[in-house]
């Protein structure tokens, strides 16, 4: 333990000379090993010391949060041993340090935590002739010597030396006049010394008539704004607070005057710039909004306030025409507007690019596209979108006008016949899977080359669109017709069997025959050829069938139509996978 004891007090003393030296490296480990040797031999009291002496070399280093974690180790350790002694002087160091860092508050927090101990502990002064290790020498005696004058002292200095190095003004004003101005101020405002009694309040800082009143009443006020006027004539925008205090032994009026004169150029520059902000956003001719992380709308600008026919920001925000459950189009999919937003995996930065179909207040359909972008902070937390809306419904007509182009005959408005395929493949392998029967029908105007020779072909232009007009009248939703060329139309009957089917190409054949079509050129009257072909639903469970095609179906259909206009037109073949089948002329 002695052995202990004296390699602790040689650590500490070397220590003691690197610190004196300005070699904190040194220091640092010399103190250190102390720290580790008085915490192996459960020396509490050197432990102390040892972390003590750890913050002064942290504090040379130029570290102040390890010296302050190093007392702050130390005062538990002193708390545990009711060492108040060293209580006193770990608070007393951390005021030191906080002084040093400008944490005024911290420091005289610090300071009177010091001074509680020392009024009410008899607080033992240590000898010179201390043992390193912080054991008094053999010979040494405690005294406790009365310290409240040195207290005082003490902290009067404190407090001098904090105002004299506080970054803000500092005046105190005594019958009207100033008595005290603190360095910054006197930097501030330019006057001697010799000119501070000649000062008033009005001489020095300019107030509103409404706060006048701050500089004549002995209470606490703040924080108030003002100008603070120098001698020759410079301003600078302050912010006021106010405190009564004693000076002399006399009513006075402390005042802290904090410099806001860059937060004020600073708070005028981004509100002129958010001014020129929305002034261009108001002024710009497309849509602007505002979304919030789940998809509703925050705000709005004058062009998309327009374009969705609303007449203020706020009517906008109660209609939402825009919202989570708004079914958009993204990349050719349809997804709720909420969810294309949070769609997972999605990487914050990448814009939201999509299609929404709207209804305007008249009925009107309204076509809008949307691109967002992810609005987050420098820790990737995600605050808002900001979206440009653009109306794209003349667009989107004309594209729907060309793909209804596309997939129309421009004579009749029935599909044509690329489409038809199209649609009838996909009904046809639909049937095939669920066991349903299908049927095809091949329809062709009887001698129309006669009609267009006898009475022009605007008037078989005309035969043709009102034997649609006839067809259609007598189809149901699910049929597709369509026109496969010339005077030849094509229909599919997805479930539906021979023997319905057969029913229904009678019923077409005679609407069509029935009655004369009126045109220019006169009454004309035409008859039409049908060929049937259908695939039945297979009754045999154990069966295989093969997936008709298309094209089976077409062959087949056109074959009992070529009967059809063999056996005299005006009647209805029919060709199946089974069995052939034929009706006379009705």
């Amino acid at each position: 333990m002695i052995a202990a004891s004296n390699q602790m007090a040689l650590c500490l003393s070397s220590g003691e000379d690197f610190l004196n030296q300005g070699d904190y490296t040194q220091a640092l480990a010399a103190f250190s090993q102390a720290l580790n040797l008085a915490q192996q031999s459960h020396n509490a009291q050197a432990e102390v010391l040892a972390l003590q002496r750890l913050g002064h070399a942290h504090l040379g280093q130029g570290e102040p949060t390890l010296s302050v974690a190093s007392i702050e180790q130390a005062i538990a350790i002193a708390l545990e041993q009711h060492n108040l002694n060293a209580l006193y002087d770990c608070h007393r160091q951390l005021a030191a340090i906080y002084k040093s860092t400008s944490s005024f508050e911290l420091a005289l927090q610090h300071m009177e935590a010091a001074e509680r101990l020392r009024d009410h502990q008899a607080i033992a002064a240590v000898s010179p002739s201390t043992a390193p290790c912080g054991c008094p020498a053999e010979g040494a005696s405690l005294v406790q010597p009365s310290l409240s004058a040195q207290s005082k002292a003490a902290r009067l200095r404190l407090f001098r030396s904090i105002l004299e190095r506080a970054p803000g003004g500092v005046a105190i004003f005594q019958e009207g006049h100033l008595v005290y101005g603190n360095p910054c101020l006197m930097q501030w405002v330019g006057y001697s010394t010799q000119e501070l009694g000649h000062l008033t309040p009005t001489d020095m800082v300019s107030l509103s008539p409404e706060h006048d009143a701050v500089f004549l009443q002995p209470t606490a006020a703040g924080p108030e704004t003002g100008q603070l006027r120098s001698k020759t004539g410079k301003t600078r925008d302050v912010e006021i607070y106010t405190a009564p205090i004693d000076y002399g032994d006399r009513p006075a009026l402390v005042t802290f005057l904090h410099d806001i004169t860059e937060a004020r150029r600073l708070v005028d520059r981004l509100q002129e710039s958010a001014s020129r902000y929305r002034s261009l956003i108001d002024h710009v001719p497309m849509g602007l909004c505002r979304f919030s992380v789940e998809g509703w709308p925050l705000d709005a600008n004058p062009a998309l306030l327009s374009i969705v026919d609303c007449d203020s920001v706020p009517d906008f925000l109660q209609a939402s025409p825009i919202q989570p459950s708004s079914l958009v189009s993204a990349q050719g999919q349809p997804i709720l507007w909420g969810d294309y937003l949070s769609q997972p995996g999605s990487p914050i930065s990448s814009l939201k690019d999509c299609e929404i179909k709207l209804t305007r207040p008249n009925g009107r359909d309204l076509w809008v596209r949307v691109i967002a972008r992810a609005i987050a902070d420098d820790q990737g937390t995600l605050h808002h979108y900001d979206g440009a809306v653009e109306d794209i419904t003349e667009i989107k007509s004309a594209q729907i006008a060309l793909e209804e182009l596309a997939m129309r005959d421009s004579l009749t408005h029935v599909y044509n016949r690329r489409h038809f395929i199209d649609l009838a493949s996909r009904e046809i392998a639909r049937s095939a899977r669920f066991n349903h029967p299908v049927t095809l029908l091949m329809i062709d105007i009887d001698h129309f080359k006669t009609v267009n020779d006898t009475y022009g072909h605007l008037a078989g232009d005309a035969v043709l669109r009102d034997v649609v007009l006839r067809l259609k009248a007598n189809l149901r939703q699910s049929d597709i017709l369509a026109r496969y060329g010339g005077e030849e139309f094509i229909l599919l009957m997805p479930e539906t069997d021979s023997a319905q089917a057969w029913i229904g190409a009678e019923r077409l054949r005679r609407v069509i025959a029935a009655t004369p079509f009126n045109t220019s050129s006169g009454t004309v009257t035409v008859t039409a050829s049908l060929g049937l072909s259908c695939w039945p639903a297979n009754t045999d469970p154990n069966a295989i069938t093969s997936l008709p095609q298309i094209n089976d179906l077409i062959s087949r259909a056109d074959q009992a139509l070529y009967r059809a206009k063999q056996s005299g037109r005006n009647q209805t073949q029919a060709e199946i996978w089974l069995y052939s089948a034929s009706s006379q002329t009705a």
